[in-house]
């Protein structure tokens, strides 16, 4: 069977965009690294040459210039709408990062251009990939220790960003925990049923936005999930997710799963999760948009999928705004 190699274009050379082409360069059966663009001449001139394809400085010059059938967007968080759009209205078909937009408004509006034009987003930087949430969502479905019940999840670390993340209204949340709000929801294959969020901000920390939250998600078929999460700890300590279930406890590392009965001091089984390094992970998050397009179906990681993650992000903030409980409901997001 004949492999079909696609043309890309990379939009965004700082540390993401040029950590996205030095992953998919190592799939050149599958990829054509076509063109890249950026609003800095100077990076976009060094990346250019690096790869040996034309630069161009805005998306239009990209799209009236360049031949390629798929965009890979790592630029800033706040310009992402503005980019996916017109590559959407001429035809292109997109892998977006995680947060694919700042607001769930705006990654609403992102989608229903996707819809209009009969085109896909596929949402990249996933930690389905990364981390034990999709072997744990595999283990589960056997139901080898009942119902889940409770899920714990503490990550606290110092992290003082530079550039525009500091200058947002939305921080740590935006900048991580979406990325956790994605892996729970994918690991337990359900939806929220209610979001309840507290935020609070160091003075120490150089940044607009929250540097600590504190989550407490009620999922519909009962599961609790409690999220601590800081950018602001001067003792940084993490523990993984521990999802207790009726009959054990799970414990998802990223490397393995760790499977506890009570005042059982080791685990009695370990389960390896194969999880793939950051570069292969961004291919496949590209992958699954190629295999989507072939197949004339829709990606695994489809921007209408990350509606729900992103809602769920959008009802913490809501929430940690108005000091109180918010129903799924209210967030109006199709199953």
């Amino acid at each position: 069977m004949t492999v079909r190699k696609f043309k890309i274009a990379q939009i965004g050379t700082g540390n993401r965009g040029i950590a996205t082409l030095r992953a998919l360069a190592e799939y050149p059966d599958r990829i054509e690294i076509a063109a890249v663009c950026d609003t800095d001449p100077e990076k976009v001139k060094q990346v250019a040459d690096q790869y040996g394809v034309p630069g161009f400085s805005s998306v239009e010059e990209l799209l009236n210039r360049a031949s390629f059938e798929v965009a890979s967007v790592t630029t800033a968080t706040p310009v992402r709408q503005m980019v996916a759009e017109p590559l959407l209205k001429a035809g292109i078909d997109i892998l977006i990062d995680k947060p694919f937009a700042e607001t769930l408004v705006e990654a609403r509006q992102i989608v229903e251009v996707a819809e209009r034009e009969k085109r896909r987003v596929a949402v990249g930087q996933n930690y389905r990939y990364l981390s034990g949430y999709d072997t744990a969502r595999k283990f589960l479905v056997q139901n080898r220790l009942g119902p889940p019940r409770h899920l714990t999840h503490t990550v606290l670390t110092h992290r003082q960003d530079r550039g525009w993340r500091t200058d947002r209204k939305r921080y740590v949340m935006a900048v991580m925990s979406i990325h956790w709000l994605d892996g729970y929801r994918w690991m337990l294959d359900d939806e929220p049923a209610s979001i309840y969020c507290q935020t609070s901000k160091s003075r120490t920390i150089e940044a607009n936005g929250e540097s600590h939250t504190s989550l407490i998600i009620k999922f519909q078929r009962g599961c609790v999930v409690q999220l601590t999460e800081s950018f602001g700890s001067h003792r940084r300590w993490s523990h993984p997710p521990q999802l207790d279930c009726d009959h054990g406890t799970l414990e998802i590392t990223n490397d393995q799963l760790n499977v506890y009965q009570v005042d059982s001091t080791k685990p009695i089984e370990v389960i390896p999760t194969h999880r793939a390094s950051m570069d292969q992970a961004t291919y496949l998050c590209l992958a699954d948009l190629l295999t989507a397009i072939e197949t004339d179906t829709d990606p695994p990681n489809s921007g209408q999928d990350n509606l729900q993650s992103m809602a769920m992000l959008e009802a913490a903030y809501l929430s940690a705004a108005e000091n109180r409980i918010v129903d799924w409901a209210e967030m109006r997001i199709q199953s």
